[in-house]
Formats: structure tokens, sequence, C-alpha cells
């Protein structure tokens, strides 16, 4: 299904009529052009939660893909498609996994909290289903979210906590010119040039235990007006911090600022600050998990704080405890994302290992 944020394709109303066959009662909240589902069957006891999104990035050139990028071909060895990893294949994992049991048997409540906005804005996704259930007093014990973590083998690696990203655009300014008479320009590129130096080689922290060190990339830099002789009037630069809980946005701020004063720039910079780091606490769920993959697939996993963002940032609000784990990251993104069907089908089993181990832990 093509589901290109933000739209869902089809993909939400599937899930919904898997669910209620099994007893879940259905809800769609839609913010915006969004749609979201919030599924729960309600058998007392703590309430674990499956959060996932089924909208995905565009595919890029299509004559690119070796096969249809929306047609999820299986060859028998890998299934092909934007989104098997990314993370429609977390979510259909974990529908196989819940029908090999009845979920109104368990001793606990399970529910589904499905976006068609996370790869996007996220701003009419998760963030506004998390706002209403707190404003329902709804209480979240346990998250598990099927975003892609696994390294080598499914199991070997999940996470427990995300960096913060802050998106800069910055503008330098300058004054344009002809390039045989540099006295009469101020050049943006030359004038940046020490700010660069200093941006890039900067050790904004060091990371500790579970998050690594925050890092910085140069994403876009644009200027001039495509001669040779003529010096641009204004450069225009991006770039991303994914940050550590070592370090805030507002510290962050203030070091990008203080170097471009000590340069003497004078500019325009404008600060998104996109997610905060969250870090979920390891507790008993988490301990169900490692136990289950042990189960199951012989691993001792690490946990671990990588990765891009993820809307865990906002159940962690919900104060659940809260475990990302899902398929390789290896080709998500890219051209020819795909899955081999054993690493979905050992992870449908991780899955339902938590699912039993959840419920002996949770016996009266």
């Amino acid at each position: 299904m093509e589901s290109v944020t933000p739209n869902d394709g089809g993909c939400l109303d599937y899930i919904s009529s898997k669910l209620a066959a099994q007893g879940f009662v259905n809800e769609t909240l839609t913010y915006g052009r969004v749609k979201n589902l919030w599924s729960v069957i309600d058998n007392g006891g703590p309430l674990l939660v499956f959060a996932g999104h089924v909208d995905v990035v565009p595919s890029g050139p299509i004559d690119k893909w070796e096969h249809d990028p929306f047609s999820g071909h299986n060859d028998g060895e890998f299934i092909h498609g934007r989104g098997t990893g990314d993370m429609k294949g977390g979510i259909a994992c974990f529908l196989a996994a819940l029908e090999r049991l009845n979920a109104k048997d368990l001793n606990y409540s399970l529910a589904f909290l499905i976006t068609a906005d996370e790869e996007g804005p996220s701003k009419d996704g998760t963030v506004k289903v998390v706002e209403e259930l707190q404003k329902r007093g709804q209480k979240i014990d346990y998250c598990l979210i099927g975003e892609p973590s696994t390294i080598e083998n499914v199991g070997d690696n999940v996470r427990i906590g995300r960096r913060g990203s802050v998106n800069i655009n910055l503008e330098v300014k300058g004054k344009q010119g002809h390039a045989a008479y540099p006295d009469k320009v101020i050049n943006p590129i030359h004038k940046i040039s020490g700010f660069l130096k200093k941006v890039t080689e900067e050790v904004w922290d060091n990371g500790n235990e579970h998050f690594p060190p925050t890092s910085l990339q140069l994403t876009n830099i644009t200027a001039g007006v495509g001669a040779h002789n003529v010096t641009p009037n204004n450069l225009y630069l991006k770039f991303n911090l994914r940050f550590s809980p070592e370090i805030t946005a507002d510290h962050i701020k203030e070091k990008i600022t203080a170097m471009l004063v000590e340069e003497g720039v004078e500019y325009e910079i404008d600060f998104d600050i996109s997610a905060l780091p969250y870090y979920s606490n390891p507790a008993l769920f988490t301990e169900v998990v490692k136990q289950s993959i042990k189960e199951s697939q012989g691993l001792e996993t690490q946990l671990s704080c990588t990765g891009g963002t993820s809307d865990g940032r906002f159940l962690a609000r919900t104060g659940a405890e809260i475990i990302e784990l899902g398929p390789k990251y290896e080709t998500i993104h890219k051209i020819n994302e795909r899955v081999e069907v054993k690493e979905l089908e050992r992870l449908t089993d991780i899955y339902h290992q938590i699912l039993l181990n959840l419920n002996e832990k949770t016996k009266a």
C-alpha cells in the first residue's frame, strides 16, 4: 500500500479489521490530514501498548528499484518495498504474534497506537493521541514500539531511549560584488570558513553509558549567482545536531551563537528543536523483553539509545516503560528497502514470547 506521509493508504482500515475480529475496540482519531488508530482490549490489569506508524518516506526514483516499491514483492528470501523495515514489518509481526493466542485471556490489557504521521512533521500523529489519552486519564504501563533496531540478528539490540534533534537554518550576510575587487565586497563564504571549522570540530559532550555523544552534520549549503567573477550576497546553511541528555538545546544555541560572534559573522539564525532526548529506565518490561529474546533466539540483547528520533519521545510523557524492538535498519529509507522473510518470522516469535512472558509476570 502506498502510504507516504500523511496518507495511510488504507493500512489503518486493514489493521482495524484484523483487531476487531479479535475483540479490540477501534477508535479513529483524526487531526488535520492525519488519521490515527487507537485500539484497545480491556482485560483489567496493566496496559501494554504496541505503537508504530504506517506512513513511509517517498520511494525516490521508481526506475532505480528492482521491484515496485509499493508492491511488497516476496521472492521467497526477502520482502521488498518501502516501509518493509520502517516499519510495516514490525506491525505485521505483532499482528501475527497476536493471532497465536487469545488476547481476551491475557492478565493485562492490550492496545495499539498506530499513526500515519511519524516520517513527516509528527505534529498530528502520536503526539496528539498521547495528549488526548492524558486528558482521558488513560494510564500506559508498558510500550513496545516496532521501530527497526536490529544490527545483525533479530533481537541483538533494543532501544530504551533516543537522542534529541535540533535543525538549524543559518543565513550569513555579505556584500555582493566583482571578484576582482575584494576590498569592495564582503564574501559570506570566506566569513563562514572559521565558523565551519569550529562547529564541525567541536566536542559537544561525551555521551554516557546509554547515549552516544552529540553529533553534528552539515546537510546543505548554497551561495552565489553561478558566475565565477561575482561574490555572493548571502550564504545559506542547514545543519542538524543529534544531542544526548548531557547537553541541553539551550546550551547548543548558546555555543553556536558564541562561535558566530567570535568569527565576526553577520547572520540570521533559526533553531528548530524537533525532538528532545528521552530515556526509559529499565524495569520489569525490559526484563521481560530480554528474557523473551534469550528464550526464542538464544541472544543476550544490548540496550542502547542510538539511531534517529522516534515517537517514543511522545510516549515517554506518559511515564510508560518503553522498548523499541524491530527488524534490521540497514536498508530503511534507501532505494530497494527490503527485509528478510526469516527475520520477520524470528521477530514474530520474539513478540509472541513477550506476550506470554508478560502474562506470567502479571499473574494475580
